[in-house]
């Protein structure tokens, strides 16, 4: 039979045969084009002045380039004509040309054409090659400040990865370390690194070039409000992006097997955007809303400068405003929601957005950061004020800020002028239930059953009246397994995120969604017979990803925006290629931490009468890290019960967070127990995250002239 063909009529078509005997199938892959399909420039190259030894990049990116072949040529001749690499000429999977070690042969006209089958494009730009360089104070020091910075950022990495991964994890008496065995699963891995390291010593030498230029009096220094292009060249800012590797460009993914693409998510979330490929990805930059405020244009984080001011005051310490403004022992219980709510808001954000950990415990001048107070990259401790109601006997609470990735993290970066440090999202930016199946194709291979060719998941070891729990977590794994040995050695579990183990409400999800893959795989695997493994792993996968958005957005979103706030939003209108769907750094950073105001000190454990189970509900701060009250304690199911017939703690003026979060937090393996609130505010410095009023202005509302015109805004009741 015959379709009439429309512009959704592409994907996938099955042709089933079938009688008594039994049936046969056969699949076939249907491509839409348009009429007037030829490729379109959306980023056009243009004239560019380069120096002699240097290195230079022209853009020329189309539209769509899934199915477009680019092909440079320089003066009439053919340069390429596929994407290529060598030791002149780099093509990137946007189509942009990088020509390297520049010479005089190298100046003229390059024309970039577009072409597929339906037609072709084509834009030039004029390169000119001159002999010298305009100096500026710093370039005389880039690479004896790039030596220097490449030394001491490995040193501090070696170091890190020697004190965790050897004997040196151990105390004196032979007894683990507890606060290295946590940081050896935290730890990043291969890519990841990689991408943090280079923006490391990109950031690292432009301090030590300005520390040069110091010494020499070649530039004043006595302000903090200096700028990067006043000391340094164009032309040194590209030698800098080159060396410290902040010019590599990342493969670009293969998206053309569209038999998988079409009807599944990949894993890294990559080629979800047939015309961004990257967009979402992980391992790809937060995306910003509004400029970032560090203190030096790029780099330090707010508060960095000790006597610095802000609107004429100094910025207070994150613990003074913790124990001062945010927290309380007293709680109101929210009879509109319950603690499911927060747990299902702390699950889903494991599945939209982590912060990379920075690559090294270590500074970068040799200290290590949980042995100081000092501010020593990447050390950056929160203060503890004079007459702190708990803390006594120390001066600061060690926190070690995230890792940054060169621009945007996805291709080449454009080095017009230094650009400002952005972290890096280990995860997909999609609904994608990432937090159940990993966020990279290695990760998520770890965590499927391959034994059987039932698409099912890994189980754990069988416990005595539970049903199948979560297999036990490797090294290799990268979970944040932080727990007191001294309490129980039993090991933390393994899921798709590395937070899975960080309280054990949150472990019970994880639980529940690994069961409910395996439930849909088996039930998927009876009606359908003839498929074979990996198509019942994603089938099942896929259904698992709509279960998660279809809980988001119709019964969880509501509870936290209103009938007003859905309504401002809106129905779904389709999928739309041109949003970036990329975790925005405030999101991450400051929005969504509002679910830390909604959590209840305690956790209800009920039984299927919904009593105390004989354990006992459990203080919060006994529930951090703790895997093993989930194995031994009653397991999954008090939990769940609790969740969902308990009261969500009431979010007030005068009730912030819970002073389990902001006095108790993993005591158990840190030497003065963290703060959660000193931390979300430490965290937003880290970031650059501009003030209140900012995104006021950003979402076109009124702002506040003075401190007492919030109260228009903020309401005390």
């Amino acid at each position: 039979s015959s379709l009439e063909v429309l512009c959704f009529s592409h994907g996938i078509y099955t042709c089933i045969a079938q009688n008594y005997n039994g049936n046969v199938s056969i699949q076939a892959n249907v491509t839409v084009y348009d009429n007037e399909q030829k490729p379109r420039l959306i980023i056009e190259p243009y004239d560019l002045e380069v120096i002699l030894g240097t290195i230079f990049e022209i853009p020329c990116k189309a539209e769509d380039h899934s199915d477009v072949q680019v092909i440079w040529r320089h003066d009439g001749k053919v340069i390429t004509e596929i994407i290529f690499s060598n030791d002149k000429y780099q093509v990137s999977g946007s189509g942009s040309l990088l020509v390297k070690n520049v010479t005089t042969a190298d100046g003229g006209r390059y024309e970039c054409t577009l072409k597929n089958q339906y037609g072709r494009v084509t834009a030039s730009a004029l390169v000119k090659v001159k002999g010298s360089v305009s100096k500026a104070p710093g370039d005389n020091y880039v690479r004896i400040a790039f030596n220097e910075a490449l030394m001491e950022i490995d040193l501090a990495i070696n170091n890190t990865i020697d004190a965790l991964f050897t004997k040196r994890s151990r105390n004196s008496n032979g007894t683990p370390n507890y606060a290295d065995l946590l940081r050896v699963f935290r730890f990043p891995k291969g890519e990841a690194r990689q991408l943090a390291r280079a923006a490391e010593i990109y950031e690292r030498t432009l301090v030590n070039i300005r520390k040069h230029i110091a010494k020499g009096d070649a530039l004043s220094t006595s302000s903090e409000s200096y700028e990067f292009k006043d000391i340094l060249s164009r032309e040194h800012l590209h030698l800098l992006a080159e060396l410290s590797g902040c010019v590599e460009h990342r493969e670009m993914p293969n998206c053309t097997d569209m038999c998988y693409h079409s009807r599944y998510r990949s894993i890294d979330g990559t080629c979800n955007n047939m015309k961004n490929p990257w967009w979402g990805a992980s391992l790809t930059a937060f995306k910003r809303n509004v400029k970032p405020i560090y203190e030096n244009g790029f780099s330090t984080p707010v508060g960095w400068t000790k006597k610095k001011l802000y609107g004429g005051f100094l910025k207070p310490s994150s613990r003074l405003i913790s124990t001062s403004v945010i927290t309380t022992k007293r709680i109101t219980p929210d009879n509109r929601i319950t603690h499911m709510v927060m747990q299902w808001g702390q699950f889903l954000d494991h599945d939209l957005d982590h912060a990379l950990p920075s690559v090294s415990s270590e500074s970068w001048d040799g200290i290590d950061c949980k042995k100081t107070c000092d501010y020593a990259p990447p050390c950056f401790p929160i203060e503890v004020p004079p007459g702190d109601p708990r803390i006594k006997n120390r001066r600061c609470i060690d926190v070690i800020r995230t890792s940054s990735v060169c621009g945007s993290g996805m291709t080449s970066v454009f080095f017009e002028g230094v650009q400002h440090r952005e972290q890096i999202n280990q995860l997909t930016s999609y609904i994608d239930a990432s937090q159940v199946y990993g966020y990279s194709y290695e990760f998520s291979v770890e965590l499927r059953n391959l034994t059987t060719d039932d698409g099912l998941l890994r189980t754990g070891v069988q416990f005595p009246g539970q049903k199948d729990m979560l297999p036990f977590a490797a090294p290799q794994d990268g979970i944040d397994c932080r727990r007191n040995l001294n309490e129980n050695t039993m090991n933390c579990f393994v899921a798709g995120d590395i937070r899975v183990n960080e309280q054990i409400g949150l472990l019970a999800m994880h639980t529940i969604w690994m069961r409910e893959h395996n439930r849909i795989a088996i039930k998927l695997r009876d009606l359908n017979p003839h498929w074979d493994g990996d198509t019942i792993y994603q089938e099942a996968r896929k259904i698992v990803g709509a279960q998660m958005q279809h809980i988001t957005y119709k019964h969880w979103l509501p509870l936290i925006i209103g009938e007003t706030g859905m309504k401002l939003l809106g129905e779904y209108k389709g999928y739309d290629p041109n949003i970036n769907p990329s975790i925005s750094n405030v999101f991450a950073t400051a929005a969504l931490r509002f679910g830390h105001t909604i959590i209840n000190p305690l956790l209800h454990r009920l039984n299927s009468t919904f009593q105390p189970i004989p354990q006992g509900h459990l203080p919060l701060h006994k529930a951090f890290f703790a895997p093993w009250r989930l194995a031994y304690e009653g397991g999954v199911d008090p939990l769940i019960r609790g969740m969902f017939s308990i009261p969500a703690k009431l979010k007030t003026p005068e009730e912030n967070l819970n002073s389990e979060l902001t006095e108790k937090l993993f005591q158990s393996s840190h030497a003065v127990a963290l703060d959660l609130a000193a931390i979300n505010i430490q965290r937003s410095r880290d970031h650059g995250l501009p003030g209140y009023n900012v995104y006021r202005e950003f979402c076109n509302l009124s702002t506040a002239a003075t401190f007492d015109n919030m109260e228009n805004y903020i309401k005390s009741a």
